[in-house]
């Protein structure tokens, strides 16, 4: 009796004390006091920097109506600083909540802010504490950060939410690089190596519009801005750096026709040499791809003839395309965008050391020498050439 009454007892003071911490519990930030960011665009003005934002409407999201229409989805605020943080501090005073970076999804850097020291404005998003690394970078190519946060989409849905998925298709289509806080603070920080930001514009689209994706915008190692690259110039950045996933290539046959391909995977491997005082690269690029679409008259043809010219006009696309991306990078306002230096540091190190104190002009001195082998995994429904 004695032990099941302490047993009692001891299960009352667990209660108590469980009901004293809680009546202690300071109560919860209410969704309804923050500000949601979703996107942030930020532009440079005569008093410093301007930030434009996209929130999540709080009064909508827990609006009984559910009223899904755009206008309520979202809202825009903008507000002006000194700095990228104190334009940001300054959104307090126009919605009376405090901003909230947990879930931001995008920032786009209009073209006057790409022209400043990229590490001066993105030193906020690397120090906050709420901030995310995985944001992803993208610069209004053109244009003002600010139209493209404030774009009237057909869509009616978070704006910054389609330009995520924008940015992060175009990647998984090895189209432009994906590129995160955590990738250009880490880009910025190599001795070699510039970097590369997907760069958008906005189009008009009827009475509506659409993001477009317009190549990349390529920044120095000094973290300052120094030229576009075209869309096609961008996609070499992919075989030429190894980031080779999914897409497509568009080659010329003999014929005058074209053949469509999409790419399934592909690898890129690299030799270094020194020649003459000069290095050289050699990269082979293994792709596997499938055949989607031929056009001429030989379309039906499936005869080894026929699939080594397939084939061929393949490579010789995917090293067309490589070759100008590295013309186009090692002209006189280019550089090392494909992390030549980077790989020389590892294949040799004591060489790296040597030259890249120098490395501009040793990268723009350098050699790229391209073998491509394509892989054809399926050319199509193989039954409807089968001999009866």
């Amino acid at each position: 009796m004695m032990k099941i009454s302490r047993t009692v007892s001891l299960i009352l003071l667990c209660f108590i004390a469980l009901g004293s911490f809680s009546s202690c519990e300071k109560a919860g930030t209410e969704l309804s006091d923050l500000m949601i960011i979703q996107g942030i665009g930020i532009d440079v003005t005569s008093g410093g920097y301007k930030v434009t934002v996209e929130i999540l409407n709080n009064e909508q999201s827990g609006s009984p109506s559910g009223d899904s229409s755009a206008e309520n989805k979202t809202k825009i605020y903008n507000a002006t600083g000194e700095s990228v943080a104190s334009a940001l501090m300054k959104l307090t005073t126009k919605s009376g909540n405090k901003p909230f970076y947990a879930q931001n999804r995008v920032i786009v850097l209009g073209e006057t802010t790409a022209q400043r020291n990229m590490g001066d404005v993105l030193d906020f998003f690397e120090r906050n504490y709420d901030s995310r690394a995985s944001q992803l970078l993208c610069v209004a190519k053109g244009g003002k950060a600010e139209e493209v946060i404030r774009a009237k989409l057909l869509n009616d849905t978070v704006k910054s939410k389609i330009l995520e998925k924008m940015l992060e298709s175009s990647y998984e289509q090895s189209l432009v690089p994906r590129v995160r806080i955590i990738d250009a603070v880490n880009t910025m920080k190599d001795d070699t190596t510039f970097l590369c930001v997907p760069a958008v514009s906005v189009q008009k689209n009827g009475e509506n519009q659409d993001f477009s994706l317009d190549g990349c915008a390529v920044f120095d190692k000094d973290e300052s801005f120094c030229m576009y690259l075209s869309s096609g110039d961008a996609q070499g950045l992919a075989f030429l750096d190894n980031h080779i996933r999914e897409g497509f290539i568009s080659a010329d046959l003999p014929n005058g026709q074209k053949a469509t391909f999409v790419l399934v995977k592909g690898k890129t491997h690299y030799k270094i040499l020194k020649e003459n005082g000069r290095l050289h690269y050699k990269l082979n690029i293994d792709v596997v791809c499938d055949l989607e679409e031929v056009g001429g008259a030989e379309f039906f043809s499936t005869d080894d003839d026929f699939m080594e010219k397939i084939k061929s006009a393949a490579g010789a696309t995917i090293a067309k395309t490589s070759e100008n991306t590295i013309i186009a990078l090692q002209s006189e306002h280019g550089g090392d965008a494909v992390r030549y230096g980077r790989r020389l540091y590892l294949y040799d190190n004591k060489e790296y050391e040597k030259l890249k104190n120098n490395w501009d002009k040793e990268f723009k001195n350098s050699i790229t020498s391209l073998s491509v082998n394509v892989t054809i995994r399926r050319i199509g429904e193989e039954t409807f050439h089968s001999k009866k």
